[in-house]
């Protein structure tokens, strides 16, 4: 469930880039199929895999362990959706300080 989430976010943050899968498959270094099913959630990405696609798309490593959720007056937050999710969020956050 978590990377099929994480999948879309990839998905939109590489449309939004204006990048094909193939473009992003070359700048990461592995296939098109490969990134395919990253984005579809059906193979688990590694930390530094994710931390590289965050910086190929120009994103924080947040953006992709984040939710949108509208509130009340319709305006969208972004809220830590699970545990498993804030421990993933948690390891990021440790990976991106010890890579910088």
């Amino acid at each position: 469930m978590v990377f099929r989430e994480i999948g879309k976010r990839i998905q939109q943050a590489r449309e939004e880039s204006g990048l094909t899968q193939v473009e992003l498959a070359v700048r990461l270094g592995c296939t098109q199929s490969a990134l395919s099913n990253y984005e579809l959630g059906k193979r688990r990405l590694h930390l530094n895999l994710l931390n590289e696609i965050a910086q190929v798309l120009n994103k924080p490593l947040d953006y992709f362990m984040e939710s949108p959720v509208e509130d009340e007056k319709g305006e969208v937050a972004r809220l830590l959706v699970d545990p498993q999710r804030y421990f993933l969020t948690a390891c990021l956050f440790y990976v991106n300080l010890y890579n910088t």
